[in-house]
């Protein structure tokens, strides 16, 4: 436990959502103490945030769990690490007396799908086709966290996928969600609640951060990724909120556009770089040492994601 948590607090990163590229998850990852769920977060009307509780680590919970209360029931993006399934439905029946009929997933990583197989059967999963395909996978590491939807639990795989983009209900009840194309994986959905004009981000935006691009297990793309963002930034309109996928707090639209702007730089700087025939090392310690203000800027993130793009990945 004490090395678990030292690997977290040497590196300033969180898991699935912010360890460095490469690391191999093993079943420490579910070592960790056990948090207590946060209260539940009014956003706006109808929609809630259940917080990750992150730092620090003993108070982790995984990735940010929306709350949205429709007509005919309540809908859930992501689902924390494994073992929250009671925690979440606990803190949504402080807000509503509905049954929770659906979960959308982001994308894959066991702190976003932990505990879907905590839910009842009757819970209809959403998410892109390529989430889908991660996680019905034979084997992968266990961030990708395929492991869980084995044997009879099969069941808990997305039965509603979708390729670009798909809407759901209608009217005040009306969801949207969108893939623009690789980055933190290779099937990260946007998910906009378009009358509470909010859109919860996965971890393509897990918080004003250098991120964990999971090239290694689940077809994440560091080249792709500012585009990636480009492209939602130019695709979604109507937007004020923004739920990030590890922010305590709720965020803004003009944070989410500021955030692309610092990757579409980044991208840039390692492009131009390796043109150049400059290092990755001389890159990443020149970038690192400017100020970006109200960024979180790890070295050794930025060095991970600038050697990604040397590579072309």
């Amino acid at each position: 436990m004490r090395k678990w948590q030292a690997l977290l607090t040497s590196r300033g990163m969180v898991l699935a959502g912010l360890i460095i590229s490469g690391f191999s998850f093993t079943s420490v990852a579910y070592q960790q103490p056990r948090a207590s769920m946060p209260d539940i977060e009014e956003v706006a009307t109808d929609l809630y945030l259940l917080a990750a509780s992150w730092p620090p680590v003993d108070r982790w919970t995984g990735g940010n769990t929306a709350v949205f209360v429709t007509e005919s029931g309540v809908v859930l993006v992501d689902t924390k690490l494994p073992g929250y399934g009671q925690d979440i439905i606990d803190q949504v029946k402080t807000v509503t007396d509905k049954p929770i009929t659906m979960i959308i997933n982001t994308h894959t990583h066991f702190d976003h799908s932990g505990s879907n197989t905590e839910f009842p059967s009757s819970v209809v999963f959403v998410a892109h086709e390529n989430t889908r395909a991660n996680m019905a996978r034979a084997t992968c590491d266990p961030v990708t966290n395929c492991a869980a939807f084995k044997g009879e639990n099969e069941s808990y795989l997305p039965a509603r996928t979708y390729s670009t983009k798909l809407s759901l209900f209608s009217g005040q009840d009306q969801i949207d969600l969108y893939h623009f194309g690789p980055g933190h994986t290779d099937g990260d959905s946007f998910v906009v609640f378009t009358a509470a004009r909010t859109m919860h981000t996965g971890d393509m935006f897990q918080r004003m951060n250098v991120p964990f691009i999971d090239v290694v297990n689940s077809g994440g793309n560091a080249t792709e990724f500012a585009e990636t963002l480009a492209k939602a930034r130019a695709g979604i309109s109507n937007v004020d909120r923004v739920i990030a996928g590890h922010s305590n707090t709720v965020l803004s639209w003009d944070d989410f556009s500021r955030y692309t702007d610092f990757h579409r730089e980044f991208l840039t700087t390692a492009q131009d770089g390796k043109e150049a025939g400059r290092s990755v090392d001389e890159i990443a310690n020149a970038f690192a040492s400017r100020p970006y203000p109200g960024f979180e800027i790890s070295l050794e993130g930025v060095k991970t994601n600038m050697q990604a793009i040397y590579d072309g990945q």
